[in-house]
């Protein structure tokens, strides 16, 4: 019996890391020195336009939409660019966070990933949703850790997965329509963020200290800067990303 809780958990591991995850203790922060950063990630130039998605045969798939689709995948608006990821590389030591309660979510709505950009913790639960009354699937293919291909046959059908290691970024696609992508950047702490239509972001609560920030595009590539973070204090920073040539 017992040799067959322990095939259990590595069968449930390979499947996306549904294993529970190891007790961690997290290193006290003391919020009355903490401060924040924000900014913003611009666009230089010319935006180049988006990928538009071409249903083909998949009618049910176009019915639920009106007029052209775009993948999303260079929102840029006035400037500013959406859908990037913005995140801590490095300066926070062997800090340990604890993981949220709340799940991450994504859906399937429309045969596109909602959102298309998404962030979570090592070893936070990442929820799946079927938006759609047809099949899909949810291949991840990350780099550093076990991946994962779960079938969602339903409207309504759920999936959650957890992810070990931290990585910027993890490919999640559907084999079914071929132009279903998304991203997923996993890290060993909170301070990450996607950026909206304004091009915005806020890090909150960030300990004082000097780090690298980092942001990632899908089409822009990435780019980083050093910030100084001063006791209860603000720290800003600029990112100015150009079309990949």
């Amino acid at each position: 019996m017992r040799r067959g809780w322990i095939v259990l958990a590595v069968v449930l591991a390979a499947c996306g890391g549904e294993a529970p995850p190891p007790a961690r203790t997290p290193t006290p922060l003391d919020h009355a020195t903490t401060g924040v950063i924000t900014g913003v990630v611009g666009f230089q130039g010319a935006a180049p336009p988006m990928t538009e998605i071409r249903f083909g045969s998949f009618a049910e798939c176009a019915q639920a939409h009106t007029g052209p689709v775009n993948s999303g995948d260079a929102v840029v608006t006035d400037g500013k660019v959406e859908n990037a990821f913005v995140y801590l590389k490095d300066g926070l030591g062997d800090r340990v966070f604890a993981v949220p309660s709340t799940p991450v979510e994504i859906d399937q709505a429309g045969c596109l990933y909602a959102p298309r950009v998404a962030g979570a913790q090592v070893d936070q639960t990442i929820k799946f949703v079927n938006g759609d009354p047809l099949l899909h699937n949810v291949h991840g293919t990350p780099k550093d850790s076990a991946g994962w291909n779960v079938s969602l046959a339903r409207k309504g059908a759920e999936r959650e997965i957890r992810i070990d290691k931290p990585e910027v970024m993890v490919s999640v696609r559907c084999d079914l329509h071929p132009w279903m992508q998304g991203w997923l950047g996993v890290l060993d702490h909170p301070y990450f963020v996607v950026t909206s239509k304004d091009g915005a972001f806020t890090l909150k609560d960030v300990p004082p200290g000097d780090y690298t920030l980092a942001v990632w595009h899908e089409r822009f590539g990435t780019a980083e800067t050093r910030v100084s973070v001063p006791p209860r204090g603000t720290a800003t920073a600029t990112f100015a990303l150009t079309a990949k040539k």
